[in-house]
């Protein structure tokens, strides 16, 4: 009887701690991301990361197809703006919170290929801003910071996919 009540302790134990952890990590993992991301690049500017390799760690697995940029983003001091050219082939703006979660996000595949051709022009708001402050495409974050990742196409002529990248910003809006 003992033995299974020790058994059935070590369950429960194991059965919450596994909650606790999916609570925390991801959080500590963004937190060790904005922390060494902002003392790298700062924080609200965009950074277009060479072609990924087996040495590529910027982005938790990279995959060698694709480009990479991103925005470490902070919105204590206002509003944000993201301008990228669309090329043709795979390219998408992905906005991620401080938890990992992918809140938003802006892509020229299927329903958005009329995209293609166009600039994305984004203003990234808190979420105590109101959205009718604000024309053209609005996105409110559910945190005050965050990250932005832009990820194009790395098949064949990347050419255009890495113009875009280049050609795309970050900032504070206005």
């Amino acid at each position: 009887m003992k033995l299974l009540k020790w058994f059935a302790g070590i369950s429960v134990c194991a059965w919450a701690g596994q909650y606790l952890l999916a609570l925390f990590i991801p959080n500590l993992m963004m937190e060790v991301l904005y922390a060494v991301g902002t003392r790298q690049f700062g924080s609200n500017h965009l950074t277009v990361s060479p072609l990924p390799d087996e040495t590529f760690r910027s982005v938790v697995r990279p995959s060698p197809d694709l480009l990479y940029a991103s925005c470490i983003y902070n919105l204590e001091n206002g509003p944000i703006e993201i301008e990228a050219p669309i090329p043709p082939r795979y390219w998408s703006m992905q906005f991620y919170q401080m938890n990992t979660d992918n809140y938003a996000g802006i892509t020229n595949q299927r329903d958005e290929r009329n995209r293609v051709g166009t600039v994305a022009t984004v203003t990234l708001i808190s979420e105590d801003d109101s959205p009718q402050n604000y024309t053209g495409e609005v996105i409110q974050s559910p945190t005050e910071r965050g990250m932005i990742l832009l990820r194009a196409s790395a098949i064949g002529d990347r050419s255009q996919q890495q113009a875009a990248l280049a050609a795309s910003r970050c900032g504070p809006a206005g």
